[in-house]
């Protein structure tokens, strides 16, 4: 509201002072060439309704560019501000994504220990290497998919550790992944909720599957575990935060779907295609 005021008084004394320019010049013009010339001028240059109209293309013009600034000023503060928006509510959902995997993470870490476990050692080395990697990720907005998997093997080192050959995982992928990156720790919260719903003591012979499909033009990720039927997946913190983060860095070019179609499975799909 207040630039459009200030618009407003910008657009008066605009006029006011245009009109005052122009009457003292033709008033100086008309005096000093009243007595030789006045007769040989062409009939525009004396006739008001041509002079106001000059004016007013003058100061409409004025005006306009004006207008088209305080358009383009408005405009980049806009697009400042929710780029500073979208920043801040990233940094606030990986504040909460974070700790939640770690604590799960420490879980499994703790189960080991009580189980005086020779595997303990194992277990600390590839933990502190996903440590590393989540406290240096959570520096940027987005890693390469290949440093995503590289720390989605050391996961799945560390949740075998603990579960042995209780659970039976695969990895598939297809096409160039080199060029495709991601929100960090994409890869490391789906395998979290896979492990944490999908092995279970009431599960026979658990598994989880992961596949990687890239194209020139798009990106899936499909990630399927075992599970009870009775078991309601995808309401938990860590798929929600990240599904809310794949949101706000791509928007429509993002797609996630949580379902299951069979009693026994859950499958996970995010959807990433390239702008044209």
């Amino acid at each position: 509201k207040e630039r459009y005021v200030k618009f407003i008084a910008y657009f008066l004394y605009t006029i006011l002072g245009s009109l005052f320019i122009e009457m003292f010049v033709v008033i100086l013009l008309f005096i000093s060439l009243a007595d030789s010339h006045i007769k040989n001028m062409n009939p525009a240059s004396t006739d008001i309704f041509f002079l106001l109209a000059a004016l007013l293309m003058v100061v409409f013009l004025a005006g306009a560019i004006r207008l088209l600034g305080y358009w383009r000023k408005s405009r980049d503060n806009y697009q400042a501000l929710m780029k500073e928006k979208v920043e801040t509510e990233l940094r606030f959902l990986k504040s909460q994504l974070n700790p939640h995997f770690l604590f799960n993470t420490l879980n499994n870490l703790y189960y080991l220990s009580t189980q005086k476990s020779d595997k303990t050692p194992k277990a600390i080395l590839a933990l502190s290497e996903i440590l590393d990697y989540v406290l240096h990720s959570g520096k940027t907005s987005v890693v390469s998919l290949q440093k995503e998997m590289e720390q989605m093997n050391n996961y799945i080192h560390l949740e075998l550790l603990r579960y042995e050959d209780k659970v039976n995982v695969s990895i598939t992928t297809e096409g160039d992944i080199s060029h495709w990156s991601l929100p960090p720790m994409t890869l490391l919260t789906l395998l979290e909720n896979a492990f944490k719903h999908g092995v279970m003591p009431a599960v026979d012979q658990a598994w989880i599957t992961i596949s990687i499909v890239s194209t020139p033009t798009s990106l899936d990720l499909l990630i399927s575990n075992s599970c009870m039927p009775e078991v309601i997946h995808g309401r938990g913190i860590g798929l929600q935060n990240l599904k809310n983060q794949w949101q706000l860095l791509y928007g429509e070019r993002f797609i996630m779907t949580m379902q299951s179609e069979l009693p026994n499975r859950f499958d996970v799909k995010l959807q990433l295609t390239k702008t044209v």
